[in-house]
């Protein structure tokens, strides 16, 4: 199998990196799946909003916890078994998770205990990204390795997508049928790697490079660096508030544009169910322009603004979109606030992974993109959790107006960087 010149190991060619693309993909697609069905547990099992925003937590919080010890076990018995095995693990997850009320029957036990452990088990085995890294850093070539980030990269945006976009329209089957979708899909890329991934000769440390205490400890010393990640930390965790949060508020507020004639607390759940497509819809336009400007204007743009000014506004542009939407009186106000929020996360996003890749050691720039999306992880569990929290105790649209204060001292930040360390930096 040929490869291009100077990109990757020799024996290693496109259909491992392809498999790699599908496997993060779909780990993400886990994630996302789940946001419309958050108002029907909340119907179907009374569970409150913290319960429904730690549901969404508990994903993430397994896959940075578990992380690590994917890759350490990946540099002992390979990268296949732990990337194939990973995924046949995340479809028995799933189909836990379309069968938590009758095996909570079964079990004498409660529904919402079971979606807790499938989402838990999800993220165990969905923490296997640690190990698809370490994949791209051993086929790589340190001039290429950034570019084999920015797969993984494109891979979780597009997962992200279409995740809520598939979980709401599969509800028109059933509530089950979510679940019993990316089963099928980690089955399928699971027998795609079984049959086609090449084990590649592993670069020692590889996995440690990834989500190794030197770069952690780099980081902390580096104001530069350590700027940037708590810049991508901000982002992440305002807009993983707002995902988490925007059905439940949406039909609290605004019922009649989901297609029910009731507030959640009085519809039934035959109308919650029939409003779970339009929520996945909704999310998925906004992934839609995000991903627009993040494959197209944003090159015009870069050249022109750079990185961190492109940065500071996206951040601002964000924080924006989810003032807007807390404070807005009409859901036509609200599709204002959803169209201004992805412009701000489209710019924001590749201008800081720019930055990131140009202020990390050229000969480490795929651990340090690695370990950013460690960040991202850890942001994306304390988001959902943080605007459950704020949305049962404070009120429902408290979590944007939070996460748009948030996002303000975000941009004061990336304002202060600016003017520290320039528009660009070269190296």
């Amino acid at each position: 199998m040929a490869a291009a010149p100077n990109s990757t190991t020799p024996g290693v060619g496109r259909s491992p990196l392809l498999f790699i693309f599908l496997t993060v993909f779909i780990d993400l697609l886990g994630f996302g799946i789940v946001i419309p069905l958050l108002p029907i547990y909340s119907k179907a099992y009374h569970a409150s909003d913290l319960q429904n925003g730690l549901l969404f937590a508990s994903f993430s919080g397994m896959q940075f916890l578990f992380a690590p010890l994917w890759g350490r076990v990946s540099d002992r018995i390979g990268r296949k078994p732990v990337l194939v095995g990973g995924l046949l693990g995340t479809a028995g997850a799933y189909v836990l998770f379309a069968n938590a009320e009758p095996l909570a029957d079964f079990l004498g036990a409660n529904p919402m205990a079971m979606l807790f452990a499938a989402r838990l088990l999800a993220g165990f085995f969905g923490a296997n990204i640690s190990t698809a890294q370490a994949y791209i850093a051993d086929v790589t070539t340190p001039a290429n390795r950034a570019k084999g980030m920015g797969m993984i990269g494109a891979a979780f945006g597009l997962g992200f997508t279409l995740g809520p976009w598939i979980g709401g329209e599969l509800t028109h089957v059933s509530v089950e049928a979510p679940g019993y979708a990316a089963a099928a899909l980690s089955l399928c890329a699971a027998l795609f790697g079984w049959l086609r991934l090449v084990e590649p000769p592993r670069a020692s440390g590889a996995a440690s490079r990834v989500f190794g205490g030197a770069q952690l400890a780099a980081v902390w010393r580096t104001p530069r660096l350590s700027t940037l990640f708590l810049l991508s930390f901000l982002s992440i965790f305002a807009f993983s508030a707002f995902e988490s949060t925007f059905a439940r508020y949406g039909l609290a507020r605004f019922p009649t544009w989901f297609g029910v004639d009731a507030a959640i607390e009085n519809a039934s759940f035959e109308q919650i169910m029939d409003a779970a497509p339009l929520t996945g819809r909704y999310l998925g336009v906004l992934g839609v322009i995000s991903a627009l400007i993040q494959g197209g204007l944003i090159r015009r743009l870069l050249p022109r603004y750079g990185e961190t000014l492109l940065s500071t506004v996206g951040l601002a542009v964000l924080g924006l979109g989810l003032a807007i939407v807390a404070f807005a009186p009409t859901f036509p106000v609200v599709i204002l606030g959803c169209v201004v929020m992805p412009i701000g996360f489209g710019l924001n996003t590749p201008s800081l992974n720019g930055l990131i890749s140009r202020a990390s050691p050229e000969e480490q720039q795929g651990a340090y993109l690695g370990l950013n999306q460690s960040v991202a992880s850890v942001a994306r569990m304390c988001g959902p959790a943080f605007a459950g929290a704020a949305a049962q105790y404070v009120g429902v649209a408290s979590p944007f107006w939070f996460a748009a204060a948030v996002l303000a001292v975000g941009a004061l930040i990336a304002w202060r960087y600016r003017a520290r360390f320039g528009a660009t930096f070269a190296r």
